[in-house]
């Protein structure tokens, strides 16, 4: 008799298991830190950068087809020879420009202290809510969780505080 209590006392300890959706904290989360509003910047202000540069080719593509239709051939070579120009730097400044944003997204996403934040705030609402075990939601091998064991939300308010 025993025997069977202390075996069912034993299984009556379930292992709690959450998860966290880590895509989501960083979109809700560190989008509002200073690093990724600087990140935000640059990519706004590379994205105007490129609109300028585009325009200024189509204004060159406009005076290039004025010079054709006044039959100024040399003007419209001159014109083309800026066209080029303008195109290979902007499609120079662009690939340079994205390396460096994305450059910018992995350190911030990778640095050891996003990740401890992350870790720590995980932990707590982890410990608080009683989960053993905290997977990452997008985890291939989850076939099935209940919304209940979803953590993402309390990890952000932790993280907000």
């Amino acid at each position: 008799m025993i025997l069977v209590l202390s075996s069912t006392a034993a299984a009556a300890k379930l292992t709690m298991v959450g998860v966290v959706d880590l895509t989501k904290i960083v979109s809700d989360y560190f989008q509002e830190s200073a690093a990724w509003r600087e990140i935000d910047q640059l990519t706004k202000t590379t994205e105007q950068t490129i609109e300028e540069r585009r325009g200024e080719i189509n204004r060159l593509e406009q005076q290039k087809m004025e010079a054709i239709d006044e039959g100024d051939d040399t003007l419209a070579l001159q014109l083309e020879e800026k066209i080029r120009q303008n195109q290979e730097y902007l499609k120079e400044y662009n690939r340079i420009m994205s390396e460096r944003i994305e450059r910018k997204k992995n350190n911030l996403l990778t640095s050891s202290d996003f990740s401890r934040e992350i870790l720590r705030a995980v932990e707590y609402v982890a410990d608080q809510e009683g989960f053993s075990i905290v997977l990452r939601k997008k985890d291939p091998n989850i076939l099935y969780y209940n919304f209940e064991v979803d953590i993402t939300e309390k990890v952000l308010n932790y993280l907000r505080r």
